[in-house]
């Protein structure tokens, strides 16, 4: 799929397209709403709109550097969490299409845990698995190595029984990406560049190694939730506060250590849900919500006009008021969020970043989503 971009900055002219002039007002709304419960504007949000002629319109409105105010550029990057998993998720549904490891092997085959003869690869893939994330260990420094988030997660007692519910782990994510390497004998970051990075040309994305590639923004945050600070809970008045230096940007590795720009995840999730990156069977994989996890989320709220309704073998699936469902994925880390969908009805991805780490990405995507489809519907 040919992805031609036509991005604009904060500031639009009479030369810019519709389109873009659409979605740079839409921004503008979201920075001014999405972070009124802290009674502050988000500091800076960029966003993307892939479709189905293979064009992508992207924007980006505010600072590249809050507190400070110099202006976010169209090619700017963004740590983009979690949205990680997809590429994580993509590689071993690759791996499996190449019949070089099975979805239904047990993860005793390629790594040592409590327990992993009864975990297959798939639990880890759809977050059956019940074994619990290893940030929520009390003894995290967060400067572990792969291996030592998995003795963390190894120390705590499983959330339930392989298959019988479901619940978000990174550490699910963490022991694909050493499964991956075991398996191919490469490391995850250079078969995720050789598979998808380099061949997609997603030439603004990169896997945090501790240096910035490119033109990488500051993160923000308000002053709640660390040492000395208050709860973190929606509250007038707090400082704002920079985030250059984020301690889980390459603690998270193979489940959220992707920086990017909105249009190459526009292009990502346009390529993957709507393209040919993987054969049928395995992209229905992705797009299939298992039962526990539509279970499991039957009650979560809506974010703004967004639900989250269940998910499949990494990706989540979007129910969007007006608009429709869309499978991609939502990403959080130190001082950003970001989120990704594709359309299936209309066939339209959509893709948000932020260097805020109070914004709702859910309720941006799906602003973003209603404002830029009204004509495809």
């Amino acid at each position: 799929m040919l992805i031609v971009v036509v991005s604009l900055g904060a500031c639009t002219d009479e030369r810019a397209s519709q389109p873009g002039d659409e979605l740079s007002a839409t921004l503008i709304q979201i920075r001014q709403s999405n972070a009124s419960a802290w009674d502050v504007e988000v500091p800076g949000i960029g966003a993307a709109v892939g479709s189905g002629t293979g064009e992508v319109v992207s924007a980006v409105s505010g600072a590249a550097d809050p507190p400070g105010d110099r202006a976010l550029q169209s090619g700017d990057r963004f740590h983009v969490g979690s949205v990680t998993k997809t590429f994580t998720a993509a590689l071993i549904l690759m791996l499996d299409q190449e019949k070089k490891l099975s979805l239904d092997s047990p993860i005793s085959n390629w790594i040592q845990y409590p327990g992993g003869d009864e975990i297959t690869v798939r639990m880890l893939l759809g977050h059956t698995s019940g074994i619990p994330d290893f940030t929520d260990s009390p003894n995290l420094t967060r400067s572990e190595s792969p291996e030592q988030a998995l003795a963390l997660a190894a120390q705590m007692s499983p959330l339930f029984a392989p298959e019988a519910s479901w619940s978000y782990s990174n550490t699910n994510y963490t022991m694909l990406g050493m499964i991956s390497e075991v398996v191919s004998s490469e490391s995850w970051e250079r078969q995720v560049a050789a598979r998808f990075i380099e061949p997609l040309d997603l030439d603004s994305t990169y896997l945090w190694s501790g240096t910035p590639q490119g033109p990488t923004v500051t993160g923000s945050r308000q002053a709640c939730g660390y040492p000395s600070e208050p709860e973190c809970i929606p509250t007038p008045g707090l400082a704002t506060l920079p985030v250059v230096d984020g301690e889980d940007w390459t603690l998270a590795w193979a489940a959220g250590s992707l920086v990017s720009t909105p249009a190459d995840l526009a292009n990502w999730m346009a390529q993957l849900v709507g393209g040919d990156v993987l054969d049928d069977e395995h992209r229905r994989l992705m797009t299939t919500a298992t039962p526990q996890s539509e279970i499991a989320l039957a009650n979560l709220p809506a974010f703004g006009p967004t639900r989250w309704s269940g998910m499949g073998l990494g990706l989540m699936r979007y129910e969007v008021d007006g608009v429709g469902s869309a499978w991609g994925h939502e990403g959080t880390i130190n001082g950003f969020v970001a989120n990704a969908a594709y359309f299936t009805k209309p066939q339209v991805a959509v893709a948000v970043t932020s260097n805020f780490a109070m914004a709702d990405s859910f309720a941006a995507l799906g602003q973003v989503a209603v404002q830029m489809t009204r004509d495809l519907r």
